[in-house]
């Protein structure tokens, strides 16, 4: 008999749970620049819930857990967001260009809950091309899916919840003692474009998860960055920073780019801190990884959309039956295991021409550009989705900073480029955890349909809070100020919108050509793998990611991989048994830690 999804229990610690983690999320995103795993904690907080409200039916509330993490997981996809408030604050800090669009906290709310919906709705769409997919590993929704069981057990798992538990404390302990005391800091080969070694055992646990041939790719992708970015900073670099900043101030500041921080004097400190950007910063003082990465991510995206693209043209028969089971779904007596095709078609069509008229109410654009902008998403999350299927590493902004590239194609106006991004974000965001959700749902065996329908209502929850916590954050630690919020996304968004503005001459040299060969990189690749078998052939998608992805991340996720591989080999019967669990554990961890403990004691002063 099949456990009840839908109980007074599930539905209120959604709620709850959800408003309370996305409300963090809000700090932590601002604080940080990126999302730690919030699925996981969820999955946590939803177990103790559970073992408070529903003792009784304690080791099969498991499914109701389920629905509490996906809730959750949507609500942080949404308040991940946030980072387009802060572009948005940054862009009027500027004062070398004109911002006419300024955001109100009933606008970001509508906004991004209408977007957000669309998400879901695509991701649903799609969601048997990538749960049937054997590449699209989605480690976050593993590792959800065993910690949620090995927290419902009643006996028999002890074992299990040891490994987890010890899995858990080295992983929150290493975490801590990185980035709570500062104490284990990377070990870097190469510290100018952060090639290294970073203490993160969620990494390493991705790497256990994902496999040898994802770990490997990003090895790989590390290891282009070692041989050619210095080339790429050398031949690009003075271009790429020039182009992050003011006209007005650029000839002045580059005329000491070169100079080291501690040898300027007054007036060009007052000049670099007023009027410097974040990648100006950043080079100055020897760090090449912003400069590098401005220019990879034109290749990188290249070859991880091309590559997308070309996988779904290759499975179109498969596509085909696909939403042909969708349409059956509509039809009376049919089971109503998914949400059928024309509910979806519907939603999505409605849904984009309210968020059309919400974005020309409070932003002023065009209809015509919100359409085409949610076109622009669709190729987009599939890239995205795909990326993250593989390396368990959500490409949020990265395919914002996509949209915001194409979006130029069709209007230079600064503001509306960064409405396409935070739109596209948005969008991206939520197929993106919805997919995760999925994942954790079939291990589980909870019903898709009712998990797309929890993704879509709870998406309001993580809008609310970004419109009330954003204004309180930035009161409290003014945005980009030391002690301050950073927001770093934030920044990228606005520069890239900026960037964007002077038209595609403004383009990293020799870029364009790259970018071309890496999407006829990209389809050969992807037909090597998927039609002739090669498989020893690397993924693009993880290939590709790992190339803006600084190494001290990529190498982790390589280490957990061979390390797994070794263990599969050396003693098959406790990998089988342990080495999700062990996965989970290290996630588990670190996500508990950084991405709630630290936060609570940085808010608190007490680190």
């Amino acid at each position: 008999m099949k456990q009840k999804e839908i109980t007074w229990q599930s539905v209120t610690g959604a709620f709850f749970i959800s408003a309370i983690i996305s409300a963090a999320y809000v700090y932590i995103v601002l604080k940080l620049g990126m999302g730690p795993n919030m699925s996981i904690l969820a999955a946590f907080f939803g177990a103790i819930f559970l073992n408070l409200f529903a003792a009784k039916t304690r080791g099969s509330n498991a499914i109701q857990n389920n629905i509490i993490q996906t809730a959750a997981t949507s609500a942080t996809s949404t308040a991940f967001m946030c980072v387009v408030a802060a572009a948005f604050g940054y862009l009027d800090q500027n004062k070398a260009v004109v911002n006419d669009i300024h955001l109100t906290s009933w606008g970001i709310f509508t906004w991004l809950s209408c977007s957000g919906t669309i998400g879901v709705m695509v991701a649903a769409l799609f969601r048997r091309y990538f749960m049937e997919d054997p590449d699209m590993i989605f480690a976050d929704g593993v590792a959800a899916a065993e910690t949620i069981k090995v927290l419902d057990s009643t006996g028999g798992s002890g074992d299990k919840i040891a490994g987890l538990g010890v899995g858990a404390f080295i992983s929150g302990a290493l975490a801590f003692v990185r980035d709570g005391l500062g104490k284990a800091g990377s070990i870097f080969i190469q510290k100018p474009l952060a090639i290294g070694l970073e203490w993160n055992l969620l990494s390493v646990g991705t790497g256990l998860i994902v496999g040898l041939g994802i770990g490997l790719s990003m090895l790989l992708g590390t290891a282009v960055i070692y041989y050619l970015g210095p080339a790429v900073v050398d031949h690009a670099g003075l271009q790429i920073v020039q182009n992050t900043l003011d006209p007005q101030h650029a000839a002045e500041l580059m005329s000491f780019v070169n100079v080291s921080p501690d040898s300027l004097n007054v007036t060009q400190q007052q000049l670099v801190s007023q009027f410097g950007s974040s990648v100006y910063k950043q080079y100055q003082g020897g760090s090449h990884y912003m400069v590098m990465m401005l220019w990879f991510m034109w290749p990188a995206t290249a070859l991880m959309i091309f590559s997308a693209l070309t996988a779904v043209l290759l499975k179109l028969r498969s596509i085909g039956q696909m939403f042909r089971n969708l349409s059956v779904a509509s039809h009376p007596g049919a089971p109503k295991e998914e949400v059928p095709l024309r509910t979806i078609v519907i939603l999505i069509s409605v849904l984009t021409l309210v968020l059309a008229f919400i974005q020309q109410a409070h932003f002023h654009m065009p209809i015509w550009q919100t359409v085409l902008s949610v076109l622009i998403g669709f190729p987009l999350i599939l890239a995205g989705v795909r990326v993250l299927g593989e390396t368990n590493q959500g490409p949020v902004s990265l395919m914002a900073n996509t949209a915001q590239a194409f979006f130029r194609l069709f209007s230079p106006h600064i503001g509306h480029n960064l409405v396409a991004a935070g739109m596209s974000g948005d969008i991206n965001a939520q197929g993106e955890g919805t997919m995760q959700v999925y994942r954790t749902g079939k291990i589980l065996g909870s019903t898709p349909r009712i998990l797309t329908w929890v993704q879509f209502l709870s998406i309001p929850i993580g809008a609310a809070a970004i419109a009330i916590m954003y204004p309180i954050l930035v009161a409290r630690y003014p945005l980009g100020t030391e002690g301050g919020l950073a927001a770093p996304t934030g920044l990228k968004l606005a520069n890239m919108a900026v960037l964007m503005s002077k038209g595609f001459g403004a383009f990293p040299p020799a870029a364009l050509n790259w970018t071309i060969v890496a999407a006829i990189a990209g389809i050969l690749l992807t037909i090597g793998r998927d039609i002739k078998k090669w498989r020893w052939l690397p993924s693009a998608s993880a290939f590709g990611f790992a190339l803006i992805l600084p190494g001290t991340l990529n190498i982790p996720i390589a280490i957990g991989a061979i390390g797994g591989w070794i263990w599969s080999k050396v003693s098959p019967v406790t990998h089988e048994r342990y080495c999700i669990t062990l996965a989970a554990g290290f996630i588990a961890g670190e996500a508990l830690i950084a991405g709630l403990i630290l936060p609570v004691l940085f808010y608190f002063g007490i680190l």
